[in-house]
């Protein structure tokens, strides 16, 4: 077998980086935007049927065999390829085939050797696969059957679980958040609740079903038919919310990372870019001359850009879509549910009555409002230096005149009837101060600015800041977390806090740490639904600390250093978690319920100089799943072996939280618990960089 190196395996990852600079596969400059030639052109020595995706890594495979993107055949099955599926982690991948009589088999590959066969189905006893997937967090391989979907650990291969089939699968999908799956047989298609293995929805569309899809936040759900249309359906509700038509055969397709774009194989020869917000509007169109497209991909790259992947006649083509417009109502959103988090807290020294005071309904809607809008202006570009600004009709009636752009919604500037005259050139207009705010169709438009006429001299107010609601932005009141809770939420910081300080003066008392370590607690209520669409409200709490530099190596981790004993931050940090989750938060502690723990371990980028060994404290670590730097990877750390990274001391920080979390706090272990490990490697130096951080999420917890 010909064995390959880690940057071979991942020569996606490597190339697509490439594409940020716009250099393409064989070094030359391609125009930014320009659909006559793509980025990338990887050529093949067959032309790839399909693509099997996930995150920056992408393997084609023809009728018989399976590529990374160098054109380096790393399954060679002798068999027809029925269904390919990576691993998130990229460590391996799984391949279902069918013989010439019709059998079928499906293997794992490894991803560091050609055609290295790991695992294999026993088809005897668990009959012949027809698709196959991995769930999101790389812990088990998906495998459908006539009759049933199996489960299997993805590194041991042995059966986890099963759930029946109503209708056998050739092709599955897996939404990110673990609660569905998705089967297809023909024109049948049944989505399941993949937590409780019962049936959500099914539909028989009469016709061909070309692709099932989730979009990357599990919001929506779609089917592409081969009568050209695609069904997106509420993952809540599982109704249509939104039907795209005209779109040809509809081979194939892919939500952007953002959710706003899908891309659609539309033939052979043609490829659609569509905003899902104006699904009727202008598309952009990609002509492929060679043709023999079947499968198109969005991939975002490490920078977050939105890539373009797609298979042609033996090649695979990559795509910089620097035409597609960020989702501005989701970053919106995003940042102005930050600031409303802080605001909505207690301040220093603010008495209750006070609080209630500054905290109603009334002020809540109002301050969530003046957020948009100041989020909404900084994220928009100099919108007028950018237009075409044109004057349209004079409404005397209420004395208004339009004013219209090229790139947002007109506005109306009062304007009396006798100074209308001197509005003579939109060339005399100059703005200042605008503000903005996003409307429905995810445009910026113009809610506030002053303008001045230079024709005869008059400043003119445009003000629209007190314009209706906008309910699309606004969460609905279901979304709404009420003020009852975010008060109850408000108390029991309060009190952890209080926790927090008695037990950081006991560490500082015995000279474990000093006033150079902060350690904080913060709580959040979070709105979320489960996997019935039934909405709930989750509770975070999450603890961190930070460690003046200069005294970090004294009072948390030295260099090398991964045990908790050897961090007075972190031991003291771990006590005041262990404290509130024996007090305060002892009540959401309940067994059979859902914890989702998220632990970040940090190192800094010093090279690693003289021997460290792992001493197996935390046990043996192969091929571990984690997100590296917000990316899935896998992490090796073996007892008595020597520690040669960073991203391993990172992780064995993180695992002594964990183990400590097992040893000390019971209960959790009695919860249905999943744990995810985040390392990161600062591109600083310095012990400022070596820490941890721990979150802990209760589900449906209030």
């Amino acid at each position: 077998m010909k064995a390959f190196t880690r940057n071979q395996i991942v020569a996606l990852s490597l190339t697509l980086a490439l594409t940020a600079s716009g250099v393409s596969a064989s070094g030359t400059e391609e125009g930014a935007g320009d659909f006559s030639a793509p980025d990338l052109h990887f050529l093949m020595e067959e032309t790839p049927l399909g693509l099997s995706t996930f995150s920056m890594t992408a393997y084609p495979y023809s009728l018989k065999n399976v590529y990374n993107m160098r054109g380096l055949p790393m399954a060679l099955t002798g068999d027809t390829v029925k269904s390919v599926a990576i691993n998130p982690t990229g460590i391996n991948f799984a391949v279902v085939t069918s013989d010439k009589k019709g059998r079928r088999n499906m293997k794992v590959y490894s991803n560091t050797e050609q055609d290295a066969v790991k695992h294999k189905l026993d088809t005897k006893r668990f009959g012949q696969p027809r698709a196959v997937a991995y769930t999101p967090d790389a812990l088990n391989i998906v495998v459908a059957t006539d009759t049933a979907v199996l489960m299997f650990d993805a590194r041991k291969f042995n059966l986890t679980g099963s759930m029946p089939l109503i209708h056998p699968a050739d092709k599955i999908a897996l939404s990110g958040n673990g609660y569905h799956l998705a089967t297809v047989s023909g024109p049948l298609v049944t989505v399941y609740n993949f937590e409780d293995k019962k049936v959500r929805h099914k539909w028989n569309f009469e016709t061909g079903v070309n692709d099932i899809i989730f979009s990357d936040d599990d919001s929506e759900f779609a089917v592409l038919t081969d009568d050209g249309q695609a069904n997106i359906y509420d993952t809540r509700t599982f109704i249509v919310k939104n039907t795209v038509e005209n779109i040809g055969e509809a081979l194939s397709g892919s939500y952007n990372f953002d959710g706003k774009y899908m891309v659609v194989a539309q033939s052979p020869t043609s490829i659609a870019i569509v905003n899902l917000l104006v699904p009727d509007s202008a598309r952009q169109t990609i002509n492929v001359p060679s043709g023999m497209v079947s499968d198109v991909e969005f991939i975002p790259d490490s920078k977050r850009n939105t890539l373009l992947v797609y298979n042609t006649e033996k090649a695979v083509d990559v795509r910089r879509m620097k035409s597609l417009e960020p989702f501005y109502n989701r970053l919106v959103d995003d940042e102005v549910n930050k600031l409303m988090n802080e605001w909505l807290k207690m301040m220093p020294g603010e008495s209750l009555e006070e609080y209630h005071n500054r905290v109603n309904d009334e002020t809540r809607a109002r301050q969530r409002r003046q957020f948009e809008d100041e989020v909404a202006t900084r994220l928009a570009p100099d919108m007028v230096a950018m237009a075409q600004v044109s004057l349209g009709q004079y409404d005397d009636r209420h004395g208004l005149l339009e004013v219209s752009f090229s790139n947002m919604p007109s506005i109306y500037l009062p304007v009396a009837a006798d100074e209308v005259g001197a509005f003579s050139s939109a060339d005399n207009l100059q703005f200042s101060n605008a503000r903005y705010a996003v409307d429905a169709l995810d445009r910026f438009e113009m809610i506030y600015a002053e303008v001045l006429n230079s024709a005869d001299g008059k400043t003119y107010i445009y003000n629209n800041i007190d314009r209706a609601e906008l309910n699309f932005m606004q969460a609905d009141e279901e979304e709404e977390v009420s003020l009852a809770l975010i008060e109850q939420q408000m108390m029991e910081e309060i009190k952890l806090r209080e926790l927090q300080e008695k037990i950081v003066e006991e560490a500082k008392s015995r000279d474990i740490i000093s006033d150079h370590t902060n350690i904080t607690v913060a709580t959040e209520v979070v709105p979320d639904y489960d996997a019935d669409g039934r909405r709930i409200f989750n509770y975070k709490v999450s603890y961190t600390y930070e460690v003046d530099p200069g005294y970090t190596a004294r009072e948390d981790f030295g260099p090398g250093k991964y045990l908790i004993s050897q961090s007075g931050a972190a031991s003291s940090m771990l006590e005041i978690v262990k404290k509130s989750l024996e007090g305060e938060l002892a009540r959401y502690l309940k067994e059979g319920k859902k914890a989702n723990v998220r632990i970040s371990g940090t190192a800094d980028s010093s090279p690693i100089v003289g021997r460290i060994i792992y001493d197996g404290t935390y046990g043996a670590f192969e091929d571990e799943p984690v997100y590296n730097n917000g990316e899935m990877s896998t992490v090796t750390v073996a007892p008595k072996g020597r520690i040669t990274q960073n991203e391993q001391l990172a992780f064995l920080r993180a695992q002594g939280v964990k183990k400590y979390l097992e040893d000390n706090v019971a209960e959790l272990n009695d919860m249905k618990t999943s744990y995810r490990i985040d390392i990161n490697v600062a591109e600083g130096k310095g012990s400022q960089f070596r820490r941890i951080t721990t979150e802990i999420t209760f589900v449906d917890a209030l």
